[in-house]
C-alpha cells in the first residue's frame, strides 16, 4: 500500500496535520488509509478540524490495493477509507466513513457531534441520509456518465440508468437546498451550527460538476457550499491523500472541482468526440495515461462481464445489447463504489 511514485507532488498538497507515508513508515497514533474520493475527504476534514496529527497511506484503488488481505483485515468490505487507531492495544480499525466520523468525534469529545440526545440524533439522521442517499446516488450518476460510457459505443443503451440516477441526484440536492433555506448549516437551532452533517454532505454536494448536476437556482445550497469551502479544514480535507487516482500526472478531484480551465478541457474533449458527457477517457487524456484501463485489475467486473481485456477499440468488451441494462446496473453497484470508495 501507499505507492510513493507521486510523493514529491503529494507532499506539496497534504494538509497541515496529515503526513503522507508508506504503510511501513507510519508513526502517528492515527493512520488514515485513503483515496482521492469524497469519503476520504470527510475524514481528512474532521482530522483537520480536530487538529490531530495523523499519517496518511495512499490506497491505489485502480490496482485494487483495497482488496489485498492486509487491507481487508481492517475492512472486510474492501473499500476506502479506513482509520487505524494505534493508541489502542491491539490497534483498532474503523471502516465506513461516517462510522469513522462518529468514532473520532466521540474519541475527542468534539462539539461537532452534540452531546444532547436530540441534537445528536439530528446530526446522525443527516449522516444516515448522506450514506444512504446523497453519496450512493452521486456515485451511481458518476458511474453511468463517466465510466460506463467508456465501455459502449451507443450511449442510448445506458440512458435509463443515466436518467434514473441523474433525476435522483437532482431531487437530493433540492432537499439539501430546501433544508438550508434561511440556514447557514444543516443542523442545530436557528441558522444552525457546523457539525459532522456538514462535513459528511459537503464532498458529494460539492462534486456536482463531476456528477453532471446543475445547481443553478439552488441559492441556499450554493451559499452553503461556498461557506464551507472557505474553511481551512475543508480545503485541506479535500486534498487527502493528495495523490490523484490516475497517478502523478493525473488531476486531483478538488482541482477539477475548482479549476474552470480543467473543466473546459474535459468538456471540450467530450464535445470533440461527439459525446454528451466527459468520461474516464477524457480524464486519462488530461493525465496523459492512455494506457490505464478504468476496469483494469477489478475482478468483480471480470467475473460479471467476462474478460476485461481491451477490444480492438482499446476498451473492455461489452455484453450483448439485450443484457446491457442488467449488466450496467450491477456494474454500477460494484465498480462505481470502487472509484468513490466506501461509505
Amino acid at each position: 500500500l501507499g505507492s510513493m511514485n507521486e510523493e514529491h507532488r503529494a507532499l506539496e498538497l497534504l494538509p497541515q496535520f496529515g503526513r503522507l507515508v508508506r504503510d511501513d513508515e507510519k508513526q502517528q497514533d492515527l493512520v488514515l488509509y485513503a483515496a482521492d474520493t469524497p469519503n476520504s475527504w470527510k475524514v481528512g476534514t474532521l482530522l483537520e478540524e480536530l487538529r490531530v496529527p495523523y499519517d496518511v497511506v495512499n490506497v491505489d484503488i485502480m490496482s485494487n490495493q483495497q482488496k489485498q488481505p492486509s487491507y481487508t483485515a481492517m475492512n472486510p468490505n474492501g473499500r476506502t477509507p479506513v482509520l487505524l487507531d494505534r493508541s489502542a492495544n491491539p490497534p483498532f480499525s474503523v471502516f465506513e466513513s461516517n462510522a469513522i466520523l462518529l468514532f473520532l468525534a466521540d474519541k475527542y469529545a468534539s462539539p461537532l457531534l452534540p452531546r444532547d440526545p436530540e441534537a445528536r440524533s439530528e446530526v446522525e439522521q443527516w449522516l444516515m441520509w448522506q450514506i444512504s442517499a446523497l453519496g450512493p446516488m452521486f456515485g451511481q450518476c458518476m458511474y453511468f456518465k463517466r465510466i460506463a460510457t467508456t465501455s459502449v459505443a451507443d450511449i442510448a443503451r445506458l440512458q435509463f440508468g443515466i436518467d434514473r440516477f441523474h433525476a435522483e441526484c437532482v431531487r437530493l440536492v433540492k432537499i439539501l437546498d430546501a433544508r438550508l433555506a434561511n440556514r447557514d448549516y444543516i443542523c442545530g437551532p436557528g441558522r444552525g451550527v457546523y457539525t459532522l452533517a456538514d462535513i459528511a454532505c459537503w464532498g458529494y454536494a460539492a462534486s456536482f460538476f463531476w456528477a453532471g448536476i446543475d445547481v443553478e437556482g439552488l441559492a441556499a445550497l450554493q451559499r452553503w457550499l461556498s461557506r464551507l469551502g472557505e474553511r481551512p479544514a475543508v480545503v485541506a480535507g479535500a486534498r487527502v491523500p493528495g495523490v490523484p487516482i490516475l497517478g502523478a500526472t493525473g488531476v486531483l478531484f478538488e482541482d477539477m472541482r475548482t479549476d474552470a480551465s480543467i473543466q473546459d478541457t474535459l468538456t471540450t474533449g467530450a464535445r470533440r468526440a461527439g459525446r454528451p458527457f466527459f468520461n474516464w477517457d477524457d480524464m486519462k487524456a488530461l493525465a496523459g495515461t492512455q494506457n490505464v484501463e478504468v476496469f483494469a485489475g477489478q475482478p468483480e467486473f471480470q467475473s460479471r462481464h467476462g474478460s476485461s481485456q481491451p477490444s480492438s477499440r482499446g476498451r473492455p468488451t461489452t455484453p450483448p445489447p439485450v443484457a446491457w441494462m442488467v449488466v450496467g446496473m450491477l456494474a454500477g453497484l460494484v465498480i462505481g463504489r470502487n472509484v468513490w470508495g466506501a461509505r
